[in-house]
């Protein structure tokens, strides 16, 4: 199956696809699909409609040479993620990888084959023999730009070996300054080590470049947001949904900053759409989530951390908040208890899984592990509010007054309203 961490890489080498001659007994109207289909950037969602049917009937024309094949079914798998049709982009995915493992001569092999082949691979999943293709087409074309976009990409999102990445793109834009897309992921991968002025100088310069790039804009807002630019995060954000009403990223990304802000509302609006376009978007379901349990609709966040999870099992966070709806809703705390075991277990030192732990002991009237539960979480942190709270009514439900009484009255000196975080989820 499609490795789940590499779906925006395949779409960001499908993006760089460069179309190959067609040949001569290609019919005009098999030309102009194919054109479609290969030529150009690799459009926003709101587009990738009209490539991958473009794709598909210069496939079916049955008039394509063999390498023209492999790419178009390469192109096509890039539209298809794009819709988000994960099963059908595999499919042609595997397909693509069939044509080129046939049509590569081992001793003397095209760069751009390789490269092709190369991102065919990592969206598989297969990273070692991907990585392998992109250093053999640099190896045969030392000015090879998609080899080296793609293999830089690839060590961003794959391996997170930024600054070897930004080499690569360094590469590419001393061979191309005008490259928008290497532009584009220079800024990410300097914002991934913090370092802003290079990643906004990039991103800027991607902007002005190409002002109707929903991703530039998108990954811009990413830029803002992590130096705490919300404004500003926000502006890009907006735009490039101007641009693409169907950007995933942005609308989850904008999301965030609303759901932050207390616009609750219109962040689980623009989950919902997010979510309508990628159903198996794993990180918009948890935030939903989220959301929903700020709003105290515990059936729909239940319903979100149960598919966020089963969408991507190591998310530990989603285990910890399913635990403590579980644990609100009063129903099957068994079943909760076992997610905050396997919260802990993913995020062992983390203080809202000892907090949520013990509220779930309380709620199943155990109230002297969740003493324990309390107190690993105030040996990390003696001022922590909830949990000296929580370990008050832990104590007091176990026949220990005073020592409850004390951490209450401590709790309430530290935040004096903590008592009706615990009185909305029917502790008191």
């Amino acid at each position: 199956m499609l490795h789940p961490r590499t779906l925006t890489f395949a779409l960001a080498l499908a993006a760089l696809s460069i179309a190959s001659p067609a040949q001569a007994q290609m019919d005009p109207k098999t030309k102009a699909a194919f054109d479609v289909c290969t030529k150009g950037a690799m459009p926003g969602t709101s587009q990738a409609e009209k490539r991958a049917a473009a794709c598909s009937e210069a496939i079916q024309s049955k008039k394509l040479a063999p390498s023209e094949l492999a790419q178009a079914r390469f192109d096509r798998a890039g539209a298809r993620m794009a819709l988000g049709n994960k099963v059908m982009a595999e499919s042609d995915y595997r397909d693509a990888l069939r044509r080129y493992d046939s049509a590569i001569d081992p001793k003397n092999p095209a760069a751009l084959d390789l490269f092709r082949r190369g991102a065919t691979l990592d969206a598989l999943g297969q990273g070692d023999r991907a990585l392998k293709d992109f250093n053999d087409a640099i190896r045969v074309d030392p000015k090879s730009t998609l080899a080296y976009y793609g293999r830089g990409v690839m060590l961003a999102t794959r391996t997170r070996a930024y600054q070897r990445a930004i080499e690569d793109f360094d590469k590419v834009l001393t061979l191309e300054p005008d490259n928008v897309d290497a532009l584009i992921h220079r800024g990410d991968s300097y914002r991934q080590i913090g370092n802003y002025g290079r990643a906004l100088a990039d991103l800027d310069a991607a902007v002005a470049k190409e002002p109707d790039n929903a991703e530039a804009l998108a990954m811009r807002g990413l830029a803002n947001s992590s130096r705490g630019e919300t404004i500003l995060a926000k502006r890009d954000y907006d735009a490039a949904l101007v641009i693409d009403p169907h950007n995933v990223d942005a609308l989850v990304r904008r999301a965030t900053l609303d759901g932050e802000g207390g616009a609750l509302r219109d962040a689980i609006a623009d989950l919902t759409t997010a979510l309508s376009i990628e159903d198996n978007n794993a990180t918009a379901h948890y935030n939903r989530g989220t959301f929903y349990l700020r709003m105290s609709d515990y059936e729909r966040a239940l319903a979100d951390f149960r598919s966020a999870i089963e969408l991507d099992s190591t998310l530990g966070p989603a285990y910890t908040n399913r635990c403590l709806v579980r644990a609100i809703l009063g129903r099957d705390l068994v079943g909760a208890l076992a997610d905050c075991d396997t919260a802990l277990r993913m995020l062992p030192g983390n203080l809202d899984v000892r907090d949520t732990r013990g509220f779930t002991y309380l709620k199943a009237d155990e109230p002297a592990i969740a003493v324990v539960e309390y107190s690993a979480a105030l040996q990390a942190d003696p001022n922590r509010a909830l949990s000296l709270y929580g370990r008050g009514l832990a104590y007091s439900r176990d026949g220990r007054t005073k020592d409850g009484e004390a951490d209450m009255a401590a709790a309430k000196a530290l935040v004096p309203d903590v008592a009706k975080q615990f009185s909305i989820y029917g502790l008191e």
